[in-house]
């Protein structure tokens, strides 16, 4: 059993770490457009024309700590449209959609050599529907269902050679059963 919950908590300490980076990111550092001078982002996440009497429209890009280059639309100060996290060399680390300031659509998040580490739906912020993790070689290392932002029904973790080792069972974010499967031998 405590397999299992270390599972579901690395699981959902996953997802977590996803969402408080995003808001993170969203939230709590200055963007610009090539000039810094040009927009504020206000305490109600409008962002503003310098003077804060319009609501700025465009593409935002900035860097985040010299470590990734931050990329998104705004419309009349709304984060609005396609958000990408780029490495510094321009690959994609994180790619999804904001509607109205919320992760909402899919969202991709890639490993430091390209291969996608995890894809998902968001609905208003919260992680919904089929969600899939892989390891660095491509093979599903884990996938299951989200229903608002809480993990449901059956989740099914893999080996790295795709064999199944382990199938959970949710309800309402609350572990209900599971289990362990051996790795399958060869003959």
């Amino acid at each position: 059993m405590n397999k299992i919950k270390l599972f579901t908590y690395i699981i959902i300490a996953e997802i977590a770490v996803i969402i408080v980076l995003l808001v993170f990111l969203m939230l709590n550092f200055n963007l610009s457009t090539g000039n810094q001078d040009n927009v504020k982002i206000s305490h109600d996440s409008i962002i503003y024309s310098k003077d804060r009497s319009v609501p700025f429209t465009g593409r935002m890009q900035d860097t985040l700590d010299n470590k990734l280059i931050v990329r998104f639309s705004v419309v009349n100060g709304i984060k609005q449209g396609e958000f990408a996290l780029l490495t510094l060399d321009g690959s994609l680390a994180v790619q999804g959609f904001m509607n109205a300031n919320k992760n909402n659509g899919n969202w991709k998040y890639y490993y430091a050599n390209g291969q996608i580490e995890c894809e998902g739906e968001f609905d208003n912020d919260k992680p919904s529907g089929r969600w899939i993790w892989y390891y660095q070689n491509g093979v599903m290392k884990c996938e299951g269902i989200y229903i608002n932002g809480k993990p449901e029904g059956r989740w099914t973790k893999f080996n790295d050679d795709g064999s199944p080792s382990l199938i959970i069972n949710y309800i309402k974010g609350e572990l209900v059963s599971f289990v362990q499967l051996d790795k399958p031998t060869r003959i």
